[in-house]
C-alpha cells in the first residue's frame, strides 16, 4: 500500500503515513495500487514497443551508417521511411553534407582571395577541414553501426528532416 498524501510506501496494517503522518483510508489507497499496477504495465509494454522498433532498425544498420556518405543521406528515407531512427541518422548525414560545403565554399574564397600570400595555410585548412569531416563520419558510422541515436558533436542539434 502507498500513502495517498506522499505517496510513501506503508505496511498492509498502518493507520497512519510515517513519512506525512496522514491518515491512511483503505480504498483510496487500493484504487492508487492498481493505478501505479497500471501505469508499471503500460510503461512495460512501451518498454517492449521501443525494443521492437530498435529490433526493426537494426536490420537497417548498414543503410544508417550509409547516411553519413555525402549525398547518400536520403537512404534511411527511402528504404525505412517510417522509422523514427531513419530519419535521425538521414538528418544526421544531411547536416553533414551541407555542413562540409559550406565550410569547402569558405575555404575556396579563401584561397582565391589570398592564394598568392597565403597557399600554405589555406592548403592546411583545406586539411584539417576534409580531417575533421572525416571524424565526423566515422562518429556517425560508428554510433548508427551501435543503433545509437547520439547527435554528432558541434553540429549535431540542428534539425532539418523530423
Amino acid at each position: 500500500m502507498y500513502c495517498k498524501h506522499c505517496g510513501k510506501e506503508l505496511n498492509d496494517d498502518a493507520n497512519f503515513c510515517d513519512g506525512c503522518g496522514g491518515a491512511v483510508q483503505g480504498e483510496t489507497i487500493n484504487n492508487q495500487t492498481a493505478e501505479r499496477e497500471n501505469f508499471n504495465k503500460e510503461a512495460a509494454n512501451q518498454k517492449a514497443s521501443n525494443a521492437d522498433d530498435v529490433k526493426k532498425d537494426s536490420g537497417n544498420k548498414v543503410i544508417f551508417m550509409l547516411a553519413y556518405l555525402g549525398i547518400l543521406f536520403f537512404l534511411p528515407l527511402v528504404s525505412c521511411p517510417e522509422s523514427k531512427a531513419g530519419r535521425f541518422h538521414a538528418n544526421q548525414g544531411l547536416i553533414l553534407l551541407i555542413t562540409g560545403f559550406a565550410g569547402h565554399f569558405i575555404l575556396g574564397i579563401l584561397y582565391y582571395i589570398l592564394s598568392w600570400r597565403l597557399w600554405g595555410l589555406i592548403s592546411f585548412l583545406f586539411t584539417l577541414w576534409g580531417l575533421a569531416l572525416l571524424a565526423l563520419v566515422i562518429i556517425g558510422m560508428a554510433n548508427a553501426g551501435k543503433g545509437e541515436e547520439k547527435p554528432l558533436p558541434f553540429i549535431g542539434g540542428i534539425r532539418i528532416i523530423k
